[in-house]
Parts: C-alpha cells; structure tokens; sequence
C-alpha cells in the first residue's frame, strides 16, 4: 500500500522529496525496514500521539517550505487533483489548501497542503492533546487567522470509497488495483468511473 502511495507522489511534478513519518517507538519498525528497501525516501519520527510535532520534526529534517499531507489508508491518491491543489496553493496566499472528504472527490483523494510556516506556527500555539493529534482542527478553530482554500469537484463523486480502513476495504481497493494498475498504475477518477456504477456498487454490498 504504502508503495503504491509512494508512486503516486513522485509522480507529480511539485513533489521533489517524499518522507515517511513515523511513531517513535519499536512497534514501527517494519516500517523502518520498508523504508530502507525504497530508494531516496526519507523517514522522520515523532511522539505516537503528537502528530504535530511529527509534522514540525519532518519540516526541520527536510528543510521543506511547503507540505503536501498524504495520508497511509489512501492508496489510490490521485496525482492529477494533488497537483491541481498544489497549484492552486501556490497561486493563493492562504496558510493551507485542502481536499477535504466531502469535496465531491471520491474519499480516499484527500490531501493537504500546507507552508511550512503553518506547521511550526501550530506546533508553537497548539497545546489542547486534541489538537496535537492532528493538524487541522487547531487551524479549522482560527480561521481568520489560517485562510484555506478547498478543492471541490462536481458532480460529486464522494459515494466512491477508497480508504483503507477494514479488512473489506482491502479487498474491494485489490479488485480495483487488479482491474486498472495493469493498464495504468497511476489510474485516476476516469478510468475508475469507467469501471462502470455497478461494479463499484457492487464493491460496497460484496
């Protein structure tokens, strides 16, 4: 999965450095050992329930002035509407950029994109255990002080799931990837939609 992920980013044009972050701690590393199997990643660690600082640690590390935010249950994000956000954010003078989960976008396509400045301006001000679990909510809470700009798509195609959260969600992901990865690694909401409502409705009830 992670992989997948991994192919996904480096193809897009923006993207000049992907890093792994990580929990602290033991339990991680198999993780570590997959790491060390792909060529130029970059593996940055944190508290396990800080994941601001996992963020602010990773910034440090790579010396990156934007952050593009991919999360690991995501294995089919889309290159195309990542590098549509990234533009955009770089075309706007906003503190971040968002696909969010209900942007008309299948689940599964969202991404965030941040400055580098917005990660250490949160890692500085957050200090509610809530917030520090996660880098949105601390932002979402100030919003005349975070300006944000959302990515939406319509029609909305939010009813195609493709997170990978449970034992099903993998196996529906794995008839996807065995249908379209052959023909085209880095499928996109085209050649998904092409699958036809049906299949796709029949992956939900399967």
């Amino acid at each position: 999965m992670l992989t997948h992920i991994i192919d996904r980013l480096r193809a897009v044009e923006a993207i000049d450095e992907i890093c792994l972050s990580i929990p602290d701690g033991d339990a991680q590393q198999p993780l570590l050992d997959f790491a060390a199997t792909v060529d130029g990643l970059t593996v940055s660690s944190g508290p396990d329930e800080d994941l601001i600082r996992r963020f602010a640690n990773a910034v440090e590390e790579t010396g990156a002035d934007t952050v593009v935010r991919a999360w690991a249950d995501c294995p089919a994000v889309n290159p195309t509407s990542t590098a549509a956000l990234i533009a955009a954010f770089h075309n706007e003078n906003v503190a971040y950029a968002e696909i969010p989960n209900d942007s008309g976008y299948p689940e599964g396509f969202e991404v965030h994109v941040l400055s580098a400045a917005t990660i250490r301006t949160v890692d500085a001000g957050a200090t509610d255990p809530f917030d520090r679990e996660a880098i949105i909510p601390f932002l979402t809470r100030y919003p005349k002080r975070f300006s944000c700009l959302r990515l939406n798509r319509s029609p909305s195609r939010n009813d195609i799931k493709l997170l990978l959260d449970t034992p099903e969600d993998y196996e529906k992901l794995k008839k996807i990837f065995d249908v379209l990865y052959p023909k085209n690694p880095l499928f996109g909401l085209t050649e998904i939609e092409g699958l036809g409502d049906e299949f796709l409705k029949n992956l939900e009830t399967a």
